[in-house]
Order: structure tokens, then C-alpha cells, then sequence
């Protein structure tokens, strides 16, 4: 950091950047990556070079420096046409003394950046083989992306310095370097008045002290007090140079599978940063902006950053110690194993906590994400994560380690946190969620190493620490000046199989018919982000209902390109329900669970609320109420304790989807919500005559249904489209067909095949399906939203129709699915032609369903109707 003893000429600004081969000359920004500045190069490879003057008066008394604070990958620098050094690495600072080169006046300087090859050799790594992070999914970020400057300093100058503010002996432990340097002080001020002042050791150019702190305040979320260090340099008893930085003093622990902070416990309620900025770029633009954003994340609930497998720039640590925000940082991954790269990131690793470590907010180091770039079947390469956590541990003194930040089917073998990821889709494995958190909240053995090999206490803390839920963007302010498609688009089609690509997004909304269905764009993406909300928020709540569980990371902050499951989108913008998420998402919460998701007219809605105050307690005084679209139904003090309540209420008589909701109010404020949407289904009947049952299960359902069964009825209903169901649709009748099973069309559609029953398609967890139907015409009485939520969730069915509606078979469809940007689309209930009749066919659930879920019944007659209009 510069100070009044170092003159700085910044060199940020307007380059010229010297494409490949023919390719020409462009004017880029630095601090910036060019490859997100210059069309088509968002993946490149390439090895470009950067150039631009700059004019300076040279002092004979003073060194010039010239430093970058961060280069992807490879930097060769020359000034006037000569190498002055050569460094390698995305995310570290260096500098050059240049001050032999330099010439009084004007002076041109050239830095060739070259980035690792897509593919590796014996001679060179190719780019999967270096921490580099997640480029591999979202593109290059290749070039000068931080700050560039030419500094004047003394002879005798700090070259580096790292601190650690220790809290347990309130001392400030000082390790650095220096040139020609005589003495050295170290000064602590609080509020800019100096409070304590330490003479430093210098010996060979190494900087060592350690400062006693008189009456230590501490850093804490509320109140996050700083201290300034200067490290002052002396020749001849006068300070020639000095640096300063910025700590705090903060005790982290885990004990008892519990989380303390300065002593006292805290629940860790974190959000997944990947650190992309608008434009796809590695780095903000706009601080104050990004300053903002992160005060509004605080404001939504979290207590913690959890910064995704990369180095950010550090003023975003420094925000952090501002706003009171701990942060989970971790060593930018790799995807390939070898020993080079496993020496390259320990060593990086080290070098990081080395410059990064005085952040007060920073509080846990990761080593590994998902075993990315390691394999753990391998002996090896386990005793290698051993070791590394081993030193790590040591370096990071005073924070918690993660050895690898695990995921099925890999796991820990020494951590300080007991944490995995989860990824379920709501609601269509709501079910399975919440098995598979309960399982963990037990402290399951899969979480460990299963070689025999696993150091566990059984008191790490559990964290569910990745688990969260897509929702589109409106994107179209993501498109560039000319209506084109934003270049990342395409960079999905590799991921969660091809739901991530956005390319034809527009066409795809018309061409599936999603226009006429939602009525307009921005109704569709207001749908699929209040499905997020309703997913995320529930997610949520579950994990807090296990108090064995002690902290979770949502996935996550923002999009980053194609991956939508931001709370914000890539602009910045946040989504529709956001705001509505922090009630889940507070230091106290509540969690509502009701016994069914649709209930008959007049019929009775049972539900459990569970109250979840904050370690410390409840506020006294604090009101639990429930409430039905938000009008007060039940009342009762909270409590200062978990407590679990049983309740019973009756829901309006008339038929529609009803918010139900419970509520923590503090002092007339509400401090937290959880809601569930459910549907009352009216006792409507069937008006459209007697109907043909295919065989006696179907009768069975029509009967309950109150439908009357007659032999010679123009609709038929089967459960396999057998001749006799062919003949009478030729005939001119009509068939609904429920394709229960995998053989359920026969072998009917075989012509140049033009409908199969297949399988959902795609992921379904991390990038859910979503399923809508549409609710005009057959399916008026169906109560609720387009896109289909809980109380729908007996009836979504293990398959779905490809092929209809298609060339051979056009169809009027009822309801479909679709993944991501609108990708992997399949029908779930359609009607075609048949000869001089035609077809229903629905892969919904209704019979089945019609015992559990009595919106199955809705859906049930909405199938009858569409098959006889």
C-alpha cells in the first residue's frame, strides 16, 4: 500500500492490447480481463500482448518499482523494449525494480500475458493442470486484472509484510521483508490514535516483532472494529518508507460440534460468492457498488461469504472486515492431478493465508473443493491432503481448516467442519431432501473416509454447505447493444446435460409455446423465481429444524453466467422474492410444515410450527402467529426456547390456493416467516356423461371421481393403448390415456418413431425440473400458479412423452417439463388427432395420487375434460 513516503504513478487505464495472428489491435481496460473486453476471445487461450506509455521525472534517490497486483497467467514484462522479470500465477502480486531502465520522460511499457493450452503435454500444462479456479466452466479470464502501478521508493522499503492480530495474548505478530533497511517500527493505532508501538527485529532482509496491544477490542459482526499497523522503515533514525494494514482482533473456534465467535456461539448462515461480476468479468468495476451489494447480503440475513475456489481482489476482505461479514475463503482449484500442480497449490495456499491472514473476517480456509484435481481412492494422494491440512493448520493459526469440501462420493479424512453438499429438487424429491438431511444431521459415516484412514473427533461442526435452487433471470438486459445473445450463453451446453445452455432462448420460449401458456416473459420468470423462493426458503428451514446441524451455505449470491441460482442475477438485480428469503434466513427463524399440501373444502389443515430462536435465546415478548394470506388465525407467545407446536386449522370454503404462514414478531416487527402454499380442491363434479373404464383399477378411479362408468361411452380410459383403444379412436372416439408404466403406448406411435414414454431427463437436483399445466379450458378448477409446486408432488410421474408434440403428431399441450434455460422439454399430458378421434395422454400421476393428494382429483377431471373437448 502506498503512503506519503511512496509517490505512485497508477498505470491503470486505456491499453493497447495486440491480438493474435491477424486478429489486430484493440483498446482494452486495465485492471480487467481482456478476454471478457474483446468479442469471441471468452475462451481463449491465447497469448496476447498489452502495451501503453507513461512519463515519469527519475530521482536519483529513489527506486522505481513497478507492480502488478495480479496477471492470469504468465507475465513477461519489458519496459523499453527489455525484460524486467517474468512471473507465473493468476492471483499473487509482484513487482520489478525498473529503476535501471527507466528513462527521464516517456517511457513504453509491454507485458506479453500468456494463458495455459486447453490441452496439456510433456512440455507444458495444459490449463486443467493449474489453480485456476472455475474458468473452466465460465471462460477465461485471462489478461492484467488487477491494478498496475509505478512506485518511488527509498533505497531502504518494505518489500512485504504479513500480520496476525492474536486475541488470546493481545499481540500483533509481524512477518516481513525489506531492503537496506537500519530499524523498523511497527505502530498500532485504533481510531487513528496510536495505542501501542514496537521496535521490530531486521536481520538479512527479514522483518520479525511482535506488538503487546493494551486493552483489546475485539471484531465482532456488530461492531467490527480495526487497527491500523504502520510498518515504518528507518535509515540513520529517519523513516524513509512505510506501509500500512488493517486487522482486527477476533477468536474463531469449533468445540462440541458448536461454532464460537469471541466465546460466543453463533449459527453459521452463509451464502455461496463465486466473486463474477457484470459482463462475466473476475472483478468488480465499481466498489462502492460491490461495497453495497454486500452490505445488502448482510441485510438479507447472512453472516458469512463463503468466496468459491478463488482469490478475489483483497478490498473485498477489506469490505468484509468493515461490514462485519465473516468470510470462508478457499485455494483456487484445479481439475487434473499431478505432482507439479499439487506443490504448486499447497504452496499458493500458504502464500495466500501469508498476504491475506490479518483479515479478521476470514475465518476458514478450504484446501479441496468437491476432491476436484485430487483422487481419493488413491493412498497418495490422501496422505498428500493429510499433509497439507497438517501445515495448513499451523499457517492458518487462529481460523478452521476444510480439508475437502466434500459432495457424494467423495469425503473428509482430517477437517475442522464435518461439511457436504446436497442438491434436491423441490418439489419433486422434497421427500428425498428431506431423508438425506435428517441422515446427515446423525453424523452418517459417509461424510468420512471409508479406507480406514479418516481422523474424526465427532466434533466438528455440521454444515450443509452447498445445497440451493436455479431461477431464470429476466436476461434480456443481459443481451448485448445489438439484440444479440450474451457470448457465455453457450458455454452452458456442457453442464447438468445441456440445461445450462442458453443459446435460442427466445425462439425456444415461443417455439414451446411458453408464450401462449405464461402470456408474456417476464410472468414465466416471475414464476420460476418464486418457485426458488418457495425451494429455497424450505430448504432452508429443514436444515434448521435439525439443531444438530449448525450452519448452512446457500448456493448461491449471484448468477454466474448460465448458472441461475443466484439471489441476485449477474446485473446485480435482485430477484423477485428475494427479499421475502431473509425472514427464513435470520438469526431467528420458524419453520411451518403442514400435514398436506392440498386439502378438500372444509376439511381440516394440521401442521407442525417449530420455533428457532438464535443461540442465545428469543427476545422476550417475542409473538408467534400463524396467519392465512395474512390474516391472523392463531396467536401465541414464542417463547424464549425451540418449541415444537401441533395445530389444527380450517381453510376458506371456496376453492383456490392459500398462503399459510407463520410468523416471529418482535416488538410489533416481523423478524421472521416461513410460509407453504396450499390449494383447497372444491367437491366440483363431473358433468360430461358416462365414461368406458379399460379395466377395473380405472373403473375403480372413475367411481371415485364420481364419474359413472357405461360400456358404450365415447371416452375411453385406459392404462395401455391397446387395438381395441386404437380402434375406437379411429372410430372417431376419444381416449384418455394414463401411461402409467413404460409399455403404456404399445407399439401405436412406432411409426419413424414419433412418441416414446422415457425417463425425466437431465439432473433434476442441481438444476431442477420444472413442470407447468396449463390451467385454461380442461383445467380452470385446478387452483394455484402455472409452474406446479408441493402439492403437486404425488403426481409428477417417474416418465415423460418425447416426440409429442412433433412433426408427425402436433398436439395441444397440457402440461410439459423443462430444465434450465428452457432446455430438455418433454410433455406430460397432450392430446393428439387420431384418425377421426383422438388421444389424451397424461403421465400424471392422478390415480395413484388420488388417496394422498386430494388436488389429484382436480387434476383427475381437468384430464377427462381435456380428453372429450
Amino acid at each position: 500500500m502506498s503512503t506519503a513516503l511512496r509517490a505512485m504513478i497508477s498505470l491503470d487505464g486505456d491499453w493497447k492490447l495486440h491480438l493474435p495472428g491477424d486478429a489486430g489491435i484493440r483498446t482494452v481496460s486495465v485492471p480487467g480481463t481482456w478476454t471478457t473486453q474483446v468479442a469471441g476471445f471468452g475462451e481463449s487461450h491465447e497469448t496476447v500482448r498489452f502495451e501503453r506509455s507513461f512519463d515519469v521525472t527519475v530521482r536519483s534517490d529513489r527506486r522505481l518499482i513497478m507492480r502488478f497486483e495480479a496477471v492470469n497467467h504468465t507475465a513477461v514484462v519489458r519496459v523499453n523494449g527489455i525484460v524486467v522479470g517474468e512471473h507465473v500465477g493468476a492471483w499473487e502480486p509482484f513487482e520489478f525494480d525498473v529503476t535501471d531502465v527507466v528513462v527521464d520522460g516517456q517511457n513504453t511499457l509491454e507485458v506479453t500475458v500468456s494463458y495455459p493450452p486447453r490441452y496439456g503435454s510433456e512440455a507444458e500444462a495444459g490449463f486443467l493442470e493449474h489453480p485456476l479456479g472455475k474458468q473452466s466452466w465460465y471462460g477465461t479470464t485471462a489478461g492484467i486484472w488487477q491494478s498496475v502501478a509505478l512506485e518511488e521508493r527509498h533505497e531502504a522499503h518494505v518489500r512485504s509484510v504479513s500480520l496476525r492480530a492474536d486475541a488470546d495474548t493481545s499481540t500483533i505478530l509481524v512477518d516481513g521483508t525489506v531492503t537496506a533497511a537500519e530499524g523498523a517500527t511497527a505502530t498500532v493505532l485504533s481510531d487513528g490514535v496510536a495505542v501501542a508501538t514496537a521496535t521490530l527485529d531486521v536481520q538479512d532482509g527479514a522483518l520479525v516483532g511482535v506488538v503487546p496491544v493494551p486493552a483489546v477490542r475485539r471484531w465482532e459482526l456488530e461492531a467490527p472494529h480495526l487497527y491500523t499497523v504502520e510498518i515504518a522503515v528507518q535509515v540513520a533514525g529517519e523513516t524513509v518508507d512505510a506501509v500500512h494494514r488493517e486487522t482486527g482482533f477476533r477468536t474463531f473456534r469449533a468445540e462440541a460440534g458448536r461454532f464460537y465467535l469471541n466465546e460466543r456461539e453463533i449459527y453459521m448462515r452463509a451464502v455461496l460468492d463465486q466473486d463474477y461480476h457484470p459482463g462475466a468479468s473476475a472483478r468488480s468495476e465499481d466498489f462502492d457498488a460491490w461495497e453495497g451489494m454486500l452490505r445488502h447480503t448482510k441485510e438479507l440475513g447472512f453472516n458469512m461469504l463463503r468466496v468459491h475456489i478463488k482469490r478475489p481482489d483483497p478490498r473485498y476482505y477489506e469490505i468484509a472486515d468493515r461490514l462485519g461479514m465473516l468470510v470462508w475463503t478457499e485455494l483456487p482449484s484445479w481439475m487434473t492431478w499431478t505432482p507439479q500442480v499439487a506443490a504448486m497449490g499447497h504452496e499458493l495456499l500458504r502464500s495466500l493465508i501469508a498476504r491475506d491472514g490479518h483479515h479478521p473476517s476470514i475465518v476458514i480456509w478450504t484446501i479441496m473443493n468437491e476432491s476436484w484435481g485430487i483422487d481419493l481412492s488413491s493412498p497418495a494422494q490422501r496422505d498428500w491432503l493429510r499433509e497439507v491440512f497438517d501445515d495448513i493448520e499451523q499457517h492458518a493459526a487462529g481460523s478452521l481448516v476444510v480439508d475437502n469440501s466434500a459432495c457424494e462420493p467423495n469425503f473428509h479424512l482430517r477437517t475442522h467442519i464435518d461439511d457436504f453438499h446436497v442438491y434436491r429438487g423441490i418439489p419433486e424429491s422434497r421427500r428425498v431432501w428431506d431423508a438425506k438431511i435428517a441422515e446427515f444431521a446423525g453424523r452418517p459415516d459417509w461424510t468420512f473416509s471409508p479406507h480406514g484412514d479418516a481422523a474424526r473427533t465427532g466434533a466438528e461442526p455440521l454444515v450443509l454447505s452447498e445445497f440451493g435452487n436455479w431461477a431464470l433471470p429476466y436476461a434480456l438486459d443481459q443481451y448485448e447493444a445489438d439484440g444479440s445473445e450474451p457470448w457465455w450463453f453457450a458455454l452452458g451446453a456442457d453442464w447438468a446435460f445441456g440445461a445450462a445452455e442458453g443459446t435460442g432462448l427466445m425462439d425456444r420460449f415461443r417455439s414451446m409455446g411458453l408464450e401462449d401458456v405464461f402470456g408474456s416473459w417476464p410472468e414465466l420468470v416471475r414464476q420460476l423465481q418464486r418457485a426458488q423462493l418457495v425451494a429455497n426458503r424450505y430448504q432452508t428451514t429443514s436444515i434448521r429444524l435439525h439443531d444438530e446441524i449448525r450452519g448452512y451455505v446457500l448456493t448461491q449470491l449471484s448468477d454466474v453466467q448460465w448458472e441461475a441460482n443466484g439471489l441476485f442475477d449477474m446485473n446485480r438485480t435482485p430477484k423477485a422474492y428475494t427479499a421475502e428469503f431473509a425472514l427464513a434466513n435470520g438469526e431467528h427463524a420458524v419453520a411451518l410444515r403442514p400435514d398436506a399440501y392440498s386439502v378438500a373444502t372444509g376439511q381440516e389443515l394440521g401442521m407442525t410450527v417449530t420455533t428457532l430462536p438464535a443461540p442465545q435465546g428469543m427476545p422476550d415478548g417475542a409473538l408467534l402467529r400463524v396467519c392465512i394470506d395474512g390474516v391472523s388465525a392463531a396467536e401465541f407467545p414464542a417463547g424464549s426456547l425451540r418449541e415444537e407446536r401441533m395445530l389444527r386449522l380450517t381453510l376458506p370454503a371456496e376453492s383456490g390456493q392459500y398462503l399459510v404462514s407463520a410468523e416471529l414478531h418482535d416488538a410489533g416487527t416481523l423478524i421472521a416467516r416461513d410460509a407453504a402454499d396450499v390449494l383447497v380442491v372444491s367437491g366440483a363434479q363431473w358433468d360430461g356423461g358416462a365414461v368406458r373404464a379399460g379395466d377395473e383399477s380405472v373403473a375403480q378411479w372413475l367411481d371415485a371421481l364420481g364419474v359413472p362408468v357405461g360400456a358404450d361411452a365415447d371416452l375411453l380410459v385406459v392404462r395401455t393403448f391397446t387395438d381395441d383403444a386404437r380402434a375406437h379412436a379411429a372410430a372417431g372416439g376419444r381416449v384418455l390415456l394414463l401411461a402409467e408404466e413404460s409399455g403404456a403406448l404399445g407399439a401405436a406411435f412406432d411409426y419413424l418413431p414419433s412418441a416414446r414414454l422415457t425417463s425425466r431427463a437431465g439432473d433434476g437436483d442441481w438444476v431442477p425440473r420444472i413442470e407447468w399445466l396449463d390451467r385454461r379450458g380442461a383445467f380452470t378448477d385446478v387452483p394455484g400458479d402455472t409452474v406446479l409446486g408441493i402439492a403437486f408432488e404425488d403426481l409428477l410421474g417417474s416418465l415423460v412423452i418425447t416426440g409429442i408434440p412433433g412433426p408427425l403428431r402436433p398436439a395441444i399441450v397440457h402440461s410439459a417439463i423443462f430444465s434450465g434455460w428452457l432446455r430438455g422439454a418433454a410433455t406430460s399430458t397432450a392430446t393428439v388427432r387420431w384418425s377421426e378421434g383422438a388421444v389424451t395422454i397424461s403421465t400424471m400421476r392422478v390415480r395413484e395420487a388420488l388417496s394422498t393428494a386430494p388436488i389429484a382429483r382436480a387434476v383427475g377431471l381437468g384430464l377427462l375434460r381435456a380428453a372429450v373437448s
